[in-house]
């Protein structure tokens, strides 16, 4: 095979799997960021690798024992249409928690995912 036949090949899979990566919001950072150590956070800020729309995208904090965490609602960045930003509305004590978190994009694609992290004083 030339070397221009090959450099073809690569350009049109690049073109195809570049496509296919982005098709979908992708968690790209979140604060507090997967498996920091922290004080307890008054919010929840995470960022996609494109817009998502707030009113069908949200988090639910849980505690290790499962027990679910107020959040308050769920607003974009001023900022960065990119990043989601959620209150929370009580006082998490020393422990682990979990974030499952939801979104759909502007272009309607929904995903889903979860991270977490440890609080402590």
């Amino acid at each position: 095979m030339s070397k221009t036949s090959t450099a073809i090949i690569a350009l049109i899979a690049a073109i195809f799997s570049g496509g296919a990566a982005v098709a979908h919001p992708q968690l790209q950072t979140s604060d507090p960021a997967a498996g920091a150590a922290t004080v307890p956070p008054k919010e929840i800020r995470i960022t996609f690798n494109e817009g998502v729309i707030p009113q069908f995208s949200g988090i639910e904090i849980k505690d290790k024992a499962g027990r679910k965490i107020a959040t308050g609602k769920s607003t974009i960045d001023p900022a960065d249409k990119k990043r989601l930003v959620v209150p929370v509305k009580e006082d998490m004590a020393p422990g682990d928690y979990k974030v499952e978190w939801h979104a759909v994009s502007d272009d309607t694609h929904r995903v889903r995912g979860s991270y977490s992290f440890r609080v402590t004083r």
